[in-house]
């Protein structure tokens, strides 16, 4: 097992290497650089509340090494997805078999959102790690079928293990601290009641330490973390949650995360609706009520929270995706079955994984190969041609999500940087102490009218741009429409 799992680790980083990019990828990335670089402190986002202060300091560490932190970000990134992968392996195998386990295994590998987010500076694939690590310690505590079996003892104190590997991995995404709770309750459950009470006070205890420890580097204590951190809640709720929405977040988180799921799973989806559909394979997988309980609490305890409060981005769906590749795995071999075809298993399973791998190598879809690629080449070739012209007031940036990003590499360039959502009208005069100035509309997003002109690029990204003389008033439609007046 060992041995086949450290291939997998191998196969997995060395498919990440060759794409790792070059800039920091988003609004994100140079909040987390900054915490690096300037110090750490949440309450002035550096990084954002709740500060993420284990996933810092491993930046921190991996930098005094490479002195990059985009560098630093996506090798943790690389590692984290080679690791997850490997962990799966581990873990389907002690659940169901070597069948099971690869195909996992290689489903988590070839995931295309999961291969992209592995080549940029975001902590996404680390959550996906250390929801699997976890995940594993907690099935170790219930596991029925080891040779031999725990005794309650050993139940307790592999629930103990786990319970401090869940508490120390909050400190690094405290989303999974609810997200990991109904696995870790039936693992609970699987023991004595001492063992689950001193279990939840290592969780407890663990969770604790993260968050003193974040309030004392915060430099205005106690006050200014938590201060900062109700600003950040009040703006989630706000802006995406049913509570502060109403059906309309709902509307919109359900819309997100069929995109966002979809992306992750592609050639998935038939063989998860095997399991679905099939009862043969319901039946068979039913047989073993604790380990379908087990996963399907692991796989879709977010689900509430990405309905009701916060759909997120692509990263959001992998403390899901690694569970339900698992249930697609059993899919995989469940349809063989119900067709007789055992000797096709290969063909099947290879499709699934040849789909994928192609669609992350040669499509454009989001966080393929190419669409990561080209967002990479393009602000690099953005940033260059923005940065040569002078002077430099005759030049104004227009940007819906990439201020930071923009701070970051045009430090002293003028901005005008909004919200599409808060935002979605805007009219603003613009200055121009030239006689003539450029507006560059940053964001892809944007759309333009007949006087923005594309400015050539190699890789493809989009860049408009429009001269303007003085007085010239910039008008914004429905968030992301351009126009100059």
């Amino acid at each position: 097992m060992r041995s086949r799992a450290a291939a997998l680790f191998v196969i997995a980083l060395v498919t990440r290497l060759p794409f790792l990019t070059d800039e920091f990828w988003a609004h994100d990335s140079v909040l987390y650089a900054r915490a690096v670089e300037i110090g750490f402190d949440p309450a002035d986002h550096r990084p954002q509340p709740p500060g993420y202060l284990y996933y810092v300091l491993l930046i921190r560490l991996v930098n005094t090494v490479i002195a990059d932190p985009n560098r630093a970000m996506t090798l943790i990134s690389a590692v984290a997805a080679a690791a997850a992968v490997a962990l799966l392996y581990v873990l389907a195998a002690r659940m169901y078999d070597q069948r099971t386990a690869v195909l996992s295994a290689l489903f988590l590998m070839t995931g295309v959102t999961f291969w992209g987010q592995s080549l940029v500076a975001l902590p996404y694939t680390l959550l996906g790690a250390l929801t699997v690590l976890v995940a594993l310690l907690l099935w170790r505590a219930i596991d029925p079928w080891s040779d031999p079996g725990p005794t309650p003892a050993e139940r307790g104190r592999r629930l103990a293990v786990a319970s401090l590997a869940w508490g120390l991995a909050i400190g690094f995404r405290s989303d999974l601290a609810g997200f990991l709770a109904p696995a870790w309750l039936l693992a609970a459950l699987s023991t004595t009641l001492p063992w689950a009470a001193a279990s939840a006070a290592i969780v407890g205890a663990a969770t604790l330490s993260w968050l003193a420890a974040t309030v004392a580097l915060t430099p205005g204590g106690a006050d200014a973390y938590f201060a900062g951190l109700r600003l950040h809640l009040d703006f989630i709720n706000q802006r995406y949650s049913v509570s502060g929405r109403g059906i309309d977040a709902l509307v919109n988180n359900v819309r997100e995360l069929a995109r966002f799921m979809g992306r992750a799973l592609f050639a998935l989806i038939p063989v998860l609706a095997v399991v679905l559909l099939s009862r043969q394979t319901q039946r068979t997988e039913l047989r073993h009520p604790r380990r379908a309980a087990f996963l399907l609490l692991w796989a879709l305890a977010p689900l509430p929270v990405n309905l009701l409060v916060h759909a997120g981005e692509y990263g959001y769906m992998f403390t899901m995706l690694p569970g339900l590749c698992v249930v697609a795995a059993r899919g995989t071999i469940g349809a063989v079955r119900a067709a007789r075809m055992p000797r096709a298993l290969p063909w099947i399973a290879g499709a699934v994984i040849a789909t994928n791998a192609g669609i992350f190598l040669f499509s454009e879809e989001p966080l393929s190969r190419r669409d990561v690629a080209k967002r990479d080449d393009g602000i690099a070739e953005k940033i260059a041609l923005i940065g040569r012209v002078e002077p430099r007031e005759s030049v104004i940036i227009v940007t819906a999500y990439d201020q930071v990003l923009l701070e970051h590499y045009l430090p002293g360039r003028r901005r005008v940087a909004y919200g599409p959502d808060t935002t979605p009208t805007l009219e603003l005069s613009l200055s121009c102490p030239a006689s003539t100035c450029v507006v560059y509309a940053w964001d892809e997003y944007f759309r333009t009218g007949a006087e923005w002109r594309t400015v050539p690029l190699p890789s493809g990204a989009r860049l408009r741009s429009a001269e303007i003389s003085p007085g010239a008033v910039l008008r914004v439609r429905d968030g992301l429409t351009l126009e100059i007046r």
